[in-house]
């Protein structure tokens, strides 16, 4: 009998597409299954969603292969990610690749391979430059960015027709597992002699005292050991055999255990928890808890009962560097059955942290925001700490918001979802406020330790100093007393522009509309966009002058300046710059809890829950940058900005101070920073928001529009506007569209944009306004892109 599947492409297309199951894949053939299959001249990754006897269509082509023996995601998984593609406007294709590593996708590649004919050939042009390019070999992706704007793909494939290239396609990719060889000891036969065979003894004894053991972990302890193993195995005294072996971030990360019982304020949180798990329901929550108040062992005792009750936990954090402190408690509480998911893992340990999920040996997720999408089995709690933080929203691709996606996969579970902060998000707090979320209070630090002492220090008039005196002075008297300190600016780099004093000149990206930021210990002016750079320039170009000046500070330059002012600090750096590398934040971390670091300078990751208990002094150097941008949630972010940077602070024994250095000292969310009145800055918010009509009372997208010329961009958003002002009038009355404008940075990575910003009181308004606006774009042939941004983090 026949059999068809409907097959999900991992590309930016509409789908799915249907294809013939041959005899050979039926038993295999499965929902949930990935294959290869042949879209066009390529084999691409696709994801089987649907089986059927028959099909409308002749000639469909056949699937060329079932890639995995079992399912990577159920039906559970597969409706959640339908509800992410249909609400953030993304491919369902792309939604499904959150749901495993990119790098256990197979695709294939067209090769090409001049031909005798060929190289006898007389030929000019692309032609000619094909021909040549192919002699070794060459790749259809290679010669499309050898010969950009020409149509190689075109002209490669007149010459195969003329026999002038040969081509074939070679499918490539996939993780595979890791394979060592281990040895394992044999009890019959009389063990070597430690006179004749010394390292042999060594060998034996350790392994036959230890079990089996890998060959990389006897190298480790007895140097080259190989000789003397292959002729253990060759007498008969060692098994050799060769296993699959789990590569484990947590391998480096030291167990912890909360050796403290709740208070009172603890435990009612805990249980109403507790209540949640047990109803079996969807349990929504606000963990509101100041800085410092505990709310780490709420979590901790919420996963102890999900894990009692036989359900799976999945942990968020907003940044990477933060995973290893709830790794560090679960992996002590719950040993064996913790996995961690980012994308600063390796290639091969996501793929074998992935692995450890689906096969459910695994039952605890940690991990920042793509966790979410986890294929793990009976999810009964899912953990959004810091809920607050931007970092969970995806701003390229899929564009969804992490924190949002859990409460949907709650709902769709039945599961608890707790959202923790001490800084919640307007739209969190307000639907606490409306009963969306049961709310949970922390009002008090542990130990009833106090909240830091916060001053605000005017610097109107002042902007040529980076560290005031005041600032200076406390840093010195905190060191000299043994205290640690942090420095806070949001912005890397020495400068985030170069001005050239005598013309006025500035350097700027080549493909942005933005200023190139000066990284002076690289001696580069680099572009944080699109990652152009170029070298530091000697004069101006334009009137040749000298005098260039760098006169917006960058962390690299705080430091700087901080090594002139304590010169025998210890000091460390803590931003993109310096924590490139795999751990190497961690490693920044660990060096001030143990401290090894007198004060730490840093961006906006250095406020973001971490434990310094030995933190005195918070020093926020430009605590307003943000309250200038154009955005409506620049307050909100000023405010959270400046109140996790002190809750850094006081967290020890000793009293903590907090010094925020601005140009806007009168304006209402610092002065509830000062205060570490939440209340009344969420108060204020949201009298503004309700008369501004933003959200949490309007639903809000941003639609940009992009194209390789400026003209074409604004031609496309026209038709975006002219199609709006003719939908029907009930609709338009709804509905508010803003724009089109150019967007705040008109050009990005070489292609030219344009913005409107949606707003309408319901979703379901929203949203048809959204689709209607896409269908009329897509079926314009403009030129450009349209990108659907849903419940933006930021207008900009």
């Amino acid at each position: 009998m026949d059999l068809f599947a409907d097959v999900v492409v991992d590309l930016p297309v509409e789908g799915p597409f249907t294809y013939a199951v041959p005899p050979a894949l039926s038993e295999q053939a499965s929902f949930g299954k990935r294959a290869l299959v042949p879209l066009g001249r390529r084999k691409v990754t696709g994801y089987i969603v649907a089986l059927k006897r028959s099909c409308a269509v002749e000639g469909v082509k056949p699937i060329a292969d079932i890639l995995d023996p079992a399912p990577i995601f159920d039906e559970d998984l597969y409706s959640f990610c339908r509800w992410v593609s249909d609400y953030y406007f993304a491919p369902l294709g792309e939604v499904l690749s959150l749901t495993h590593p990119a790098t256990v996708n197979l695709k294939s590649i067209r090769r090409f391979t001049t031909t005798e004919k060929g190289a006898a050939a007389a030929l000019s042009g692309v032609e000619a430059a094909i021909v040549k390019a192919a002699r070794r070999g060459v790749t259809m992706g290679s010669l499309a960015r050898r010969f950009r704007g020409a149509a190689v793909a075109a002209a490669a494939a007149r010459l195969v027709k003329k026999g002038l290239l040969s081509e074939e396609v070679v499918v490539s990719g996939g993780t595979r597992e890791r394979i060592e060889p281990f040895v394992a000891a044999v009890s019959t036969g009389a063990p070597p002699s430690p006179k004749r065979s010394p390292l042999q003894a060594k060998v034996y004894a350790l392994v036959s005292s230890r079990g089996e053991m890998s060959l990389r972990r006897l190298r480790e302890e007895l140097g080259s050991v190989d000789g003397a193993v292959r002729r253990l195995v060759e007498k008969g005294l060692l098994l050799r055999r060769e296993r699959s072996v789990a590569r484990d971030p947590l391998d480096d990360i030291t167990p912890r255990a909360l050796d403290h019982e709740p208070n009172d304020e603890q435990r009612v949180a805990v249980e109403a928890i507790r209540r949640g798990l047990r109803s079996g329901r969807y349990s929504p929550f606000l963990l509101y808890g100041v800085t410092g108040s505990g709310k780490t062992l709420v979590y901790m005792k919420a996963v102890d009962e999900a894990v009692r009750r036989g359900r799976g936990v999945i942990f968020l954090v907003p940044e990477i560097a933060l995973t290893p402190w709830p790794a560090a408690f679960l992996s002590e509480r719950f040993p064996g059955v913790v996995a961690v998911l980012h994308s600063a893992l390796s290639e091969g340990e996501r793929y074998d942290q992935w692995r450890r999920i689906l096969s459910g040996e695994a039952r605890i997720v940690v991990g920042a925001r793509s966790a979410l999408f986890a294929p793990l089995r009976d999810t009964g709690l899912i953990i959004v700490d810091e809920e607050h933080e931007a970092s969970y929203k995806q701003e390229e691709g899929v564009r969804y918001n992490a924190r949002d996606c859990a409460l949907v996969l709650g709902r769709r579970l039945g599961a608890a979802v707790v959202l923790g902060s001490a800084t919640p998000s307007v739209e969190t707090f307000h639907n606490a406020m409306t009963g969306k979320l049961t709310p949970l209070y922390l009002r008090k630090r542990v130990r009833a330790r106090p909240l830091p002492e916060v001053d605000l220090e005017d610097m109107r008039g002042r902007k040529k100093e980076v560290i005031s005196p005041r600032l200076a002075g406390l840093l010195a008297e905190n060191l000299a007393s043994g205290g640690q300190s942090l420095l806070l600016l949001n912005r890397r780099g020495y400068s985030s522009f170069i001005v050239c004093k005598d013309c006025g000149h500035t350097f700027r990206c080549v493909n942005c509309s933005v200023t190139l930021t000066f990284h002076k210990g690289r001696a580069l002016l680099r572009c944080h966009y699109c990652d152009h750079a170029e070298a530091v320039p000697q004069a101006c170009p334009d009137c040749r002058g000298t005098r260039l000046e760098e006169p917006a500070a960058g962390t690299e330059r705080v430091e700087q300046e901080v090594r002139e002012l304590l010169p025998g600090a210890r000091i460390g750096r803590m931003d993109r710059d310096t924590t490139r590398r795999k751990g190497s934040a961690r490693r920044i971390i660990d060096a001030v809890c143990d401290g090894s670091i007198d004060v730490l300078i840093g961006t906006q990751m250095v406020s973001k829950g971490h434990h310094f208990p030995g933190m005195t002094l918070v020093g926020v150097i430009s605590g307003d940058t943000s309250l200038g941008l154009p955005d409506f949630r620049a307050a909100e972010r000023t405010f959270q900005l400046i109140t996790q940077a002190a809750g850094r602070a006081g967290r020890g024994e000793r009293p903590a101070r907090v010094l925020v250095q601005t140009l806007w000292p009168d304006h209402f969310c610092l002065r509830a920073a000062r205060t570490h009145d939440y209340d009344a800055f969420v108060e204020e918010e949201l009298r503004l928001r309700r008369e501004a009509g933003y959200p949490p009372f309007v639903r809000l997208a941003n639609i940009t529009v992009e194209a390789k010329r400026a003209e074409a961009a604004a031609a496309a958003a026209e038709l975006l506007r002219s199609v709006a002002d003719g939908l029907p009038a009930g609709l338009r009355r709804r509905t508010t569209v803003l724009g089109p404008v150019p967007a705040a940075i008109e050009r990005l990575r070489g292609r030219y944009r344009r913005q409107m910003i949606v707003k309408a009181a319901r979703t379901g308004e929203l949203i048809a306004l959204l689709r209607a606006l896409k269908r009329a774009f897509d079926a314009g042939r403009t030129g450009a892109t349209m990108t659907v941004d849903m419940d933006p983090a930021s207008t900009l």
